[in-house]
């Protein structure tokens, strides 16, 4: 067993619980066999001076945030940079004082990988990557522009690290085209709480029961959803779509203007076990996203035997199988998203749900992902 460092660039914290809560269900996966140590810092704007949070999940899990106040002006990035790159620092002297870790496992290269990059260079302790930002996507739409620091340090960051994981298929190719990653990374997938996530069966119902969860920005292509949904409409309205995620007023305005007020049930945010409960009683997902690393929505609705109705993507093929566990739309294609729901409802599109359900558990449930990172932990030749 290696004593393993996280270093996350996103993470769940008592601020926002939702950035990176995929990397937690990683590491929580991955002390199954490996003891993980998370260093993660978080800005709160309710404190005046710093607080170090120590959180222990279960023997072998442990995460250490430290929190400092929000600093406001034109230098704060270079202020809040000096400040996580201090404070991560100041654990790690505190919480290795008289050891070290075996490996040092960053998620999303920047910012995390600059610290990883320092305790390689004055530590000695090689890095692994596993990344999970959409930057790197082709079709990105620039919500994120880096600037020039950043795009100096993320080739350097990766030139280091000692081995570079992907979530997906696609998203290794993407690292690939783009030289970041000299050889084939590794594919894990992301990890889906399957004692939530699970077929259940459903109760019948006169209408149709559709979801969508997501955090509703451009990259999902809300406005297009609904666009086609209007479309079903003049046909039929016969249906319901559960909207899982913050919407904004101009999304709620959008749903009036298109008269879909007696369709559309808005959940606003909700815990992770309402999203399993949902999807469970639901007929289908919609996700007419525009790009993905894998698509975690995806992989849950098909742990809960729920097809999936998605955009035609590179990655999105890794995990759906037109007509088998889901419909392909084209990608940003309203009219064909429109078709796609109809010949849903009006064909009586049925999938093998249990089966679908048993098949993907085994591919995404917290101990096959576990023993995949423990392997790629004993690749990487790292005495402990």
């Amino acid at each position: 067993m290696k004593h393993i460092l996280y270093l996350p660039s996103w993470f769940p914290s008592r601020r926002d619980a939702y950035p990176g809560d995929f990397i937690k269900r990683h590491a929580e996966s991955a002390s199954l066999y490996n003891r993980i140590t998370v260093f993660y810092t978080a800005i709160d704007e309710t404190i005046k001076q710093p607080e170090l949070t120590e959180e222990k999940i279960n023997d072998n899990f442990t995460i250490y945030i430290y929190y400092y106040p929000v600093v406001k002006g034109i230098l704060s990035p270079v202020i809040n940079g000096v400040k996580r790159f201090s404070a991560l620092r100041k654990i790690y002297n505190k919480i290795f004082a008289n050891s070290s870790p075996d490996l040092v496992h960053v998620h999303v290269a920047y910012p995390a990988g600059l610290f990883a990059l320092y305790l390689k260079k004055r530590k000695g302790l090689e890095y692994i990557i596993s990344e999970h930002d959409v930057i790197y996507m082709p079709g990105y739409d620039n919500y994120h522009v880096p600037g020039q620091f950043e795009k100096k340090m993320i080739p350097l960051i990766y030139k280091n690290a000692k081995t570079i994981h992907a979530v997906s298929k696609s998203l290794a190719n993407a690292l690939m085209n783009l030289k970041l990653a000299v050889k084939t990374p590794v594919v894990i997938p992301n990890v889906v709480n399957t004692e939530i996530f699970k077929y259940k069966g459903k109760e019948e119902s006169k209408i149709f029961r559709f979801v969508h969860a997501s955090l509703l920005v451009n990259q999902k292509n809300p406005e297009g959803m609904l666009a086609a949904l209007s479309i079903v409409k003049k046909k039929r309205d016969d249906f319901m779509l559960k909207i899982l995620g913050p919407a904004t007023e101009k999304i709620r305005k959008l749903v009036e203007e298109l008269s879909l007020k007696d369709q559309i049930v808005f959940m606003n945010e909700v815990p992770y076990s309402e999203v399993a409960n949902e999807i469970s009683r639901s007929d289908a997902m919609i996700h007419f996203t525009r790009y993905e690393t894998f698509g975690c929505v995806i992989a849950e609705s098909l742990c809960c035997g729920v097809p999936v109705i998605i955009s035609d993507l590179e990655v999105t093929r890794e995990l759906i199988n037109d007509k088998v566990n889901g419909l392909l739309v084209t990608e940003s294609d309203v009219n064909d998203l429109a078709e796609k729901i109809l010949f849903f409802m009006e064909k009586g599109f049925t999938i093998n749900s249990k089966q679908v359900a048993e098949e993907s558990q085994q591919k995404f449930n917290y101990t096959h992902v576990g023993k995949a990172f423990d392997k790629m932990y004993a690749a990487t030749n790292v005495e402990t």
